[in-house]
């Protein structure tokens, strides 16, 4: 499983930091964009992201695939891992408990109370893998609705930005000038 879990992240680093993948889909993105501007829905992408992966694809970003899918395998993979150890904690504590002549190889090397310990131990682990897991399908709808926000987006060479001391003249007599900065922001 180990083998599977590097290969899997050695394909991910292969794929998202290739520079050509980066470049082909800024290509096919121009290419699209001259054509035609097409309306993107960021609405459309939230529901298509309910199925993993579906509002990365309609986004064009197709590197984020296996990003997404890694995690899904990771997490599921130490959850079910959890899952297993704690049932087999908990299947020894419980024979060691109602069976005098218990046999399990577990409850003969640990005593009761190391047993809870034990299983409460990957019970927490189990119980926040899954956690993580939802978390992490929460953020790749966030992602997907994200990038949809952000697919239409222009970046152009004449966005700036300038800050600027000012000097404000009193309203009423007798107060004194009011200092401050002035942020002026040009699209």
């Amino acid at each position: 499983m180990r083998t599977l879990l590097f290969i899997t992240g050695l394909i991910v680093c292969t794929i998202a930091f290739h520079p050509l993948s980066h470049a082909a889909t800024r290509n096919k993105k121009a290419s699209a964009d001259t054509v035609q501007q097409k309306k993107h829905s960021p609405q459309k992408a939230t529901y298509l992201a309910i199925l993993p992966g579906a509002g990365q694809i309609y986004n064009r970003k197709y590197w984020k695939l296996p990003i997404v899918y890694a995690g899904f395998v990771v997490t599921g993979y130490l959850g079910m891992s959890n899952r297993a150890l704690y049932k087999q904690y908990g299947e020894a504590y419980t024979c060691s408990v109602q069976d005098p002549n218990c046999t399990n190889p577990l409850a003969k090397k640990y005593s009761g109370q190391d047993l809870i310990t034990i299983r409460d131990y990957y019970r927490r682990n189990m119980e926040l893998s899954f956690i993580i897991m939802g978390g992490w399908y929460v953020l790749q709808i966030l992602d997907a609705m994200v990038d949809a926000n952000f697919y239409n987006w222009d970046v152009s060479n004449n966005l700036s930005i300038a800050v600027q001391p000012v000097l404000q003249p009193p309203v009423v007599t007798k107060q004194h000038p009011f200092n401050g900065l002035k942020i002026t922001v040009s699209f």
